[in-house]
């Protein structure tokens, strides 16, 4: 029984002086909280200046220093290598657009060539047309022959009548067939005398069939005919 009370007391010693520890550890933080609480704030002062002071440049850091002035080195440099790399890519560039001594002897032969073509052309239409003018003139001249072969004949068949004046004229379209026979004759212009007319009419039937050149491209220039017929001819 004494043993048992003796540990009670022992306990309740030992709970009562940790009791105690606690509050006094409580009591001097609530003490050292309150003194922080109340501690006054550094004090400061303010100086007036009537104005501001020079500012002193700012050094740059040396690396800084070091970049800068290794640009403004590169920069004052010549450009040599740049000009001479452009210098020669003018040169390139000219020597590309302006022709080579082979390209320029190239070109003149193909100029003269085309001058000498040109020449030839303007020759052969010159010929072409000479050839032609000549076909003509003497396709004009054998028509104009064979024309006058049959005026010629058409006269000797005219029976003349009284009265008629050299200077009378009847012009007729006539009309042939291939072998020379006359398919129609029609007065276009009267001679002023009305007896002349029919008797020159009756003469260019009387007088086929009529000459007409065997060539066939002129055979067919007379397969129609505007005849004038005079007496003073005959």
């Amino acid at each position: 029984m004494s043993e048992t009370l003796h540990y009670r007391d022992t306990y309740r010693f030992s709970a009562g002086v940790l009791a105690m520890a606690v509050h006094v550890a409580f009591f001097s933080m609530l003490v050292l909280g309150v003194r922080w609480q109340t501690q006054h704030p550094d004090s400061f002062s303010v100086e007036l200046w009537d104005s501001l002071p020079e500012q002193q440049p700012v050094e740059a850091p040396t690396e800084v220093v070091a970049a800068k002035q290794a640009v403004e080195q590169q920069a004052a440099r010549p450009s040599t290598p740049q000009k001479a790399d452009i210098e020669l890519r003018d040169k390139k560039a000219r020597n590309k657009s302006q022709p080579s001594a082979k390209e320029l002897r190239r070109q003149k032969l193909i100029e003269e060539q085309r001058v000498m073509e040109a020449y030839v052309e303007k020759q052969r239409l010159a010929e072409r047309e000479r050839v032609r003018a000549e076909v003509l003139a003497a396709t004009s001249a054998e028509m104009g022959r064979y024309q006058d072969m049959i005026r010629s004949k058409i006269r000797h068949n005219i029976v003349m009548p009284p009265d008629v004046l050299p200077s009378a004229a009847a012009e007729f379209k006539v009309t042939l067939l291939p072998d020379g026979s006359v398919l129609d004759a029609i007065l276009l212009k009267s001679s002023g005398n009305a007896a002349y007319d029919e008797a020159t009419e009756r003469a260019i039937y009387k007088a086929q069939p009529l000459p007409i050149p065997s060539d066939p491209v002129l055979k067919k220039r007379f397969r129609e005919l505007r005849l004038t017929i005079r007496p003073e001819d005959r």
